[in-house]
């Protein structure tokens, strides 16, 4: 067991606990307006798709090039689509008809959650740098894809049912319409600031 790779796993999914990446986010701000049981089938279908990038990252690794014009791509995309999710949010957050976000705001499902994967360019990045950093360590082929993906997904589903308890205590306050506003603030912020601070690394 490479003891010193796995601690560098379990070391990145202690941090995305608390990183409100653009899944976390969702979660939460879904819990708000729907409840946190509306999330169940979000959840499995972005961990699905997300299971889904290690496989196609794991067979591909040998042939991606961060410098290269894919890897360009995939974090310019990365950077608009968490920018984009910032300022959703923080738009939602100015809406003076807060109270009205749940008959306005449709029910985000299981084909959405795998989407949001695929779309997601920072999360292709990430996933090509672990495979090219510990696909080898955990055995590389199937058996390393595979072992991965369960400890990066699990990780995953743990981080998204917190953020859905957050919202669902955010949802809580529902009838204290600036509790709610000042919430959805903060999390746009936060999500624009990983968003500034991400793409400013990556150039």
């Amino acid at each position: 067991m490479p003891w010193d790779s796995l601690l560098y796993l379990l070391l990145l999914l202690s941090a995305g606990l608390i990183v409100p990446g653009p899944n976390n986010v969702t979660c939460t701000v879904h819990a708000v307006v729907h409840g946190k049981k509306s999330n169940v089938p979000l959840i499995a279908g972005m961990a699905l798709g997300f299971m889904s990038i290690h496989f196609v990252c794991g067979f591909a690794v040998d042939s991606f090039d961060e410098e290269g014009p894919f890897g360009v791509a995939i974090n310019i995309i990365g950077s608009l689509f968490m920018f984009l999710i910032a300022f959703l949010i923080l738009y939602l957050g100015r809406s003076e008809r807060i109270q009205d976000f749940p008959e306005e705001i449709p029910k985000l499902g299981f084909k959405t959650g795998v989407f949001m994967q695929f779309v997601n360019g920072k999360e292709w990045a990430m996933v090509f740098m672990l495979m090219a950093k510990f696909l080898n360590d955990f055995g590389g082929g199937i058996v390393g894809i595979t072992t991965i993906s369960l400890i990066t997904t699990s990780g995953g589903i743990v981080a998204m049912i917190i953020w859905s308890n957050l919202g669902e205590k955010i949802k809580s306050k529902a009838n204290e319409p600036r509790v709610v506003k000042k919430a959805f603030t903060i999390l746009g912020t936060l999500m624009l600031l990983l968003a500034t601070l991400i793409t400013l690394r990556g150039l």
